[in-house]
């Protein structure tokens, strides 16, 4: 027989070749699908697609314009049941196993706090960031030697010292020129409406910075300040026309645009860069997307731009370390948190025996985290706040006159806010955070086998605990208690949770008790002996455990601020309809489309 037919019986056939790669497709199509865990509910079309829920969240996302966390707590509600799975994660490893949310504040409260060794923070968070924050702690496991080492360079930022006699000080400072731009506006106004949102990130930006690197920076870098000068100056250059350009431009119901200064190009590049996380929400690969946005020039050009003033600014802090050294007064050199970081730079690498190292990484990229989370969600909190008390009149005059009664005559000094305890203000300000949804899920991974309401939750499983969904803004599921973990039924305050007949309320009340804590006030009821209760019910807008949100003393230091002034200072009217909606979309945090104002000014006379 010749060599040649041996050689051509010996090769597959293409029938049998179609065979093989057919089963191996259907082998390998077997193994991307879904894996749901057994009795949880699930959409069940998704356990059918390699693609999971990503088809159907697409849909919902085109439909409502809604994003991932709309979709997933309306999921929730479809299949009526506090614990879901979803399939968002395909075609990345482990990509079939669910992700599972639960949609109930005592159990969540109960697994962040009391079984944070079972379940450390996830890389969802961390994979929205990682273009930004490559070196930041965000993406370290809570027991690590690095993560704990990392958090020792920033420890001390929150502490009543630091925020009282360096953060705040800036804080105030940067929030009065606000106050100053809203006071021009207002008068220009007449009770026309302006756009607010942008102002308010604007003057946050401005506060977290100075909080950073100082005043000397707050004074060269503001963009409020900027904005101030450009309506200044427009309004002259108009002349005795000027009022009227602005006042007769449009109906009454639509906002006035105001002239914008130039941004400082440092903080350009800085919204620039945190604008990019928008891009990574919804995203099945954000890490591919990162790959790809980080390679666009003008995000390139900010992170240059970010890095180099970054730098700067932490070289000219180890200049008046060293300086304020070889004088022997260390501590008068602290006045920005980048003053504090370098110091414990040195400090750790004494004990370490090595030398400091002040301009790595790490270093630039704790600084710009605490610039992104500060910026990003408390601005977007105060926005949400204004809307809140606009539309809310009653309470807004009571807070007004809770304020007015404390501080008297001189107004809200910023040595009277951080020295008077106002039980009216902070619920006001634990209302805000409650119902602005800012951060409106909190993630967390298994580290090792565990349960949820008596289903069971491999290791490696992502939990994401929602924060704006049933026992939250609408009334809870019924649980039986059985289901629940021994430590949630154990707990001593398990009784707290909200009114399902006005939970959905903005109602500052629910927070404040009578002294004897008989009762929660009513409406009406203000010059009653209350004192505020931050524990009345579950919150979890600052995640809990030892990785709830470092910064949350920081924000609520510059919400006080903020809300303080404001309030004292105008009157916050009624938006028309149109520029009133309560539609948010995600970015750094969850931020609404529309923060318009309309403002009437308060024991001031109109000098146009």
């Amino acid at each position: 027989m010749p060599a040649y037919v041996d050689s051509i019986e010996l090769q597959p056939s293409l029938p049998v070749l179609l065979v093989i790669g057919g089963f191996l497709l259907i082998l390998l199509y077997r193994l991307l699908l879904p894996r749901p865990l057994p009795g949880i509910p699930y959409n069940t079309s998704a356990a059918r697609s390699i693609l999971g829920d990503l088809p159907a969240m697409a849909s919902h996302i085109s439909r409502t314009q809604g994003d991932f966390i709309t979709y997933v707590s309306e999921t929730v509600t479809t299949l009526n049941s506090p614990l879901v799975q979803v399939f968002v994660r395909p075609l990345r490893p482990g990509g079939n196993r669910p992700t599972l949310v639960l949609a109930d504040a005592q159990e969540a409260q109960d697994a962040l706090l009391r079984h944070s060794r079972e379940l450390d923070r996830s890389s969802s968070m961390g994979d929205l960031v990682w273009g930004l924050l490559p070196e930041h702690h965000i993406h370290l496991p809570t027991e690590g030697a690095r993560f704990k080492a990392q958090r020792r360079l920033i420890q001390d930022l929150m502490t009543p010292k630091f925020l009282n006699e360096v953060a705040g000080p800036l804080v105030y400072r940067s929030t009065e020129v606000m106050i100053d731009l809203w006071r021009v506006k207002c008068r220009v106004a007449e009770g026309r409406p302006f756009e607010a949102g942008l102002d308010i990130g604007q003057a946050v930006l401005d506060t977290t910075m100075a909080f950073i690197f100082g005043e000397v920076f707050r004074v060269q870098h503001s963009a409020t300040r900027r904005d101030l000068k450009a309506l200044e100056a427009s309004l002259h250059a108009k002349g005795g026309d000027s009022l009227s350009v602005y006042r007769n431009a449009g109906s009454k119901d639509e906002p006035i645009q105001f002239p914008r200064g130039t941004v400082d190009e440092v903080l350009q590049a800085v919204l620039d860069l945190t604008a990019t996380v928008s891009d990574m929400h919804n995203n099945p690969l954000p890490r591919l997307m990162w790959a790809y946005v980080l390679r666009k020039p003008r995000i390139r050009r900010a992170r240059k731009i970010k890095d180099e003033c970054f730098r700067r600014e932490l070289s000219l802090a180890v200049g008046r370390m060293e300086k304020a050294g070889a004088a022997g007064a260390a501590e008068s050199t602290v006045g920005s948190a980048a003053d504090h970081i370098v110091t414990r730079e040195k400090i750790l690498a004494e004990k370490q025996k090595r030398e400091p190292n002040y301009l790595s990484g790490v270093m630039v990229d704790e600084i710009f985290g605490l610039v992104y989370a500060g910026h990003e969600t408390t601005s977007t909190t105060i926005s949400w706040g204004i809307k809140f008390l606009a539309d809310n009149p009653a309470v807004q005059d009571k807070l007004r006159h809770a304020l007015r009664s404390s501080f008297g005559a001189a107004g809200p000094t910023f040595e009277a806010i951080i020295n008077t305890q106002i039980p009216y203000l902070e619920a006001v300000l634990e209302e805000i955070l409650r119902r602005a949804g800012t951060t409106p899920i909190v993630d967390r991974l298994a580290l090792v086998d565990t349960e949820i309401l008596g289903h069971r939750v491999p290791k490696g499983t992502v939990v994401t605990f929602l924060s704006t969904g049933p026992s939250m803004w609408s009334p809870a599921f019924p649980i039986d208690e059985a289901q629940r973990s021994a430590t949630s039924r154990a707990r001593s305050d398990k009784d707290k949770f909200w009114d399902p007949d006005d939970i959905g309320a903005f109602k500052p009340e629910r927070w404040l008790f009578t002294k004897d804590k008989a009762d929660v006030l009513g409406e009406s009821d203000l010059e009653a002996d209350i004192e505020f209760d931050g524990n009345a019910g579950p919150q979890l807008v600052f995640g809990l455990g030892p990785r709830g949100c470092f910064g949350k003393k920081l924000a609520y230091l510059q919400m006080r601020i903020m809300i303080s002034l404001v309030v004292s200072n105008f009157e916050l009217l009624r938006c028309p309809a149109h520029l009133s909606g309560y539609k948010g979309q995600m970015v750094g945090a969850r931020k609404p489309t529309q923060c318009y104002v309309v403002l009437r000014e308060l024991n001031t006379q109109s000098n146009l």
